[in-house]
């Protein structure tokens, strides 16, 4: 059996949704006749276990923190007495020299903190193991630093989930930004092939890297993962959003605002709706709930295990995504989009850029639903779950609706991806 190292900061049972393309990698390949070896950083309490590599990092947000005087489990907005806020509001003094902080040490992290364990780490399994290929995979970045100062003569993919420069607010600036081109170049010069996960991107990578072979394969599900996990009629008409929403950049508003105007006129009841809302729970967003009057029909669920948001999601009426603004998104699926497709309910996407998206194109191929940007359009978006659920026939997207996005497809892509890098190596 042919053998790869994988090089990434996400892989479960660490979770996050970046952990699933990581573990397609993994899985999948093993049926084309693979042995997928992650190595990762110890980051946090996560155990892996075998054959997962482990390995040490440095974290440059640790010293300072305690050099401030942070505590364990205290953030530095509460050791300071700074409100955090969203990204939708205009920051105090106070707020842009922390928000400074974070993203440059953020930088630090991403791109330094794994490059001197991770490099010996790799150069070790090299010397004393059989090894045919190398995937990276980022955000963040630093797993394609590492695979360019350790991968020798050892064919390398890079694999990049999201675009390593940006042009929006997770970007960090034009000085980072600038930093970024040079550490960008420098490490792609030796990869056999860069993976990405949607057209756009790939375009973009091929018109800075034009001597590099570049392919798209897009994130996948599993249905396997899904085969215990039963629908169940909602309850109520049921609108269920899980993920990050980035301190306000995926900005819910919208929603709220035709949810609460369909409320007010009597369109629809609130005995009849239900909004549920996982992830990291943020001041700002329960401030617009509440603004408008919407906290009877709201909870926040926080952080909780994944079987446990598979349930609830096969159990909702729609599945929302809220989409970045920018021109970056334009290209960029976000990793629910492939678990909303597992789950066959209908999806909401709301907001993002103007003009027309892969997600877009995805939504249109399989069906599964439709982005908005209006509240009219969410207006009658919700009016039409509402009514689906009145009627006792909420909507199960087919099977077959969804098998492009099977992660068997995305397995033989990548098999594809590996053995032309091996033979052109």
């Amino acid at each position: 059996m042919k053998r790869a190292l994988l090089l990434t900061y996400y892989l479960p049972p660490r979770q996050a949704i970046a952990s699933v393309r990581a573990q397609h990698i993994v899985e999948s390949l093993a049926s084309h006749g693979w042995e997928v070896i992650p190595v990762v950083p110890q980051v946090g309490d996560v155990h892996y276990s075998p054959p997962v590599r482990t390995t040490g990092v440095v974290e440059f947000r640790s010293p300072v923190r305690r050099l401030l005087g942070v505590r364990s489990g205290q953030t530095t907005h509460e050791r300071f007495h700074v409100e955090q806020g969203s990204a939708l509001e205009r920051p105090s003094w106070k707020q842009r020299v922390l928000e400074v902080g974070h993203r440059t040490l953020g930088f630090a992290d991403g791109r330094l903190g794994w490059l001197g364990p991770g490099v010996r780490a790799v150069k070790e399994l090299l010397q004393s193991e059989r090894v045919d290929a190398i995937i990276s995979t980022s955000p963040p970045v630093a797993t394609h630093l590492v695979a360019a100062r350790s991968h020798g003569n050892v064919p390398w993919i890079a694999d990049l989930r999201d675009p390593w420069l940006r042009n929006d607010a997770l970007g960090g600036g034009p000085i980072l930004r600038a930093i970024d081109e040079l550490l960008e170049g420098y490490a792609f010069q030796g990869a056999q092939a860069l993976v990405t996960v949607s057209e756009p991107i790939a375009q973009g990578l091929r018109e800075r890297y034009a001597h590099q072979r570049v392919y798209t394969i897009p994130n996948a599900f599993s249905s396997r993962e899904w085969d215990p996990i039963p629908f169940v009629p909602p309850p109520k008409a049921t609108f269920l959003h899980a993920g990050n929403l980035y301190r306000g950049l995926c900005n819910p508003l919208p929603f709220f605002e035709a949810l609460a105007e369909l409320i007010r006129e009597g369109a629809v009841a609130e005995s009849e709706v239900q909004v549920d809302l996982y992830g990291e729970p943020e001041g700002w967003l329960f401030a617009q709930a509440d603004a408008c009057g919407l906290s009877s029909v709201m909870t926040f669920h926080g952080r909780a295990p994944r079987e446990e948001i598979l349930r609830r999601e096969r159990a909702a009426s729609r599945l929302i995504i809220f989409v970045r603004n920018g021109v970056d998104e334009r290209g960029t699926y976000t990793g629910k989009l492939f678990e909303y497709f597992g789950a066959r309910r209908k999806i909401l996407a709301v907001g993002g850029p103007a003009g027309r998206t892969v997600m877009d194109e995805a939504l249109e191929e399989t069906g599964a639903g439709q982005r908005l940007r209006d509240v009219a359009g969410l207006r009658a978006a919700i009016v039409d779950a509402v009514r689906e659920w009145r009627s006792g026939s909420t909507a199960i997207l087919s099977e077959e609706a969804v098998a492009p996005f099977e992660v068997a497809h995305f397995g033989d892509r990548y098999a594809h991806v590996l053995e032309q890098a091996r033979w052109s190596g």
